[in-house]
């Protein structure tokens, strides 16, 4: 893979994360304090698929890196952690992609009926923030390895 392949591929990823985040506009609204079950599960569905192109991003740049990653119980959080480590990501995003890591973890272990709006409320509002952080950061360091 050559590093405008990882460019591409990325560039695809943030395309997918980009049609995902108008599927939660289409569901959130900013005056809308409460949400059916079904509503909170697609929402969920939504910031989890959010979470997983960025592993995916992590772990496409990992690869091109040669940064190995074990395929254990907790790779996902040995991703995120080897990210930092390596300079991908910053303290900051580190942090708040750790919230979505957690959410992540939530999310397959959870019922639908356990969601709360309340909680999920902080990430919808931090999600595209966030994605433009991670989408920077990620750039910047694949320019450096050019």
């Amino acid at each position: 893979m050559t590093g405008q392949q990882l460019k591409e591929y990325c560039e695809a990823e943030f395309e997918n994360i980009a049609s995902v985040l108008t599927e939660i506009a289409l569901i959130v609204a900013p005056t809308k304090t409460q949400y059916t079950t079904a509503e909170l599960a697609a929402i969920a569905t939504f910031i989890h698929n959010c979470y997983n192109g960025i592993e995916n991003v992590l772990k496409r740049i990992s690869s091109y890196s040669k940064l190995e990653i074990k395929d254990t119980s907790t790779w996902h959080k040995d991703l995120l952690k080897a990210s930092l480590d390596q300079g991908i990501i910053t303290n900051d995003l580190y942090n708040a992609l750790s919230i979505y890591l957690s959410f992540r973890h939530f999310f397959v272990h959870a019922y639908s009926f356990a969601l709360r709006w309340e909680e999920m409320k902080p990430l919808v509002d931090d999600i595209e923030d966030t994605l433009k952080k991670f989408k920077s950061e990620t750039y910047d360091y694949i320019d450096k390895l050019d």
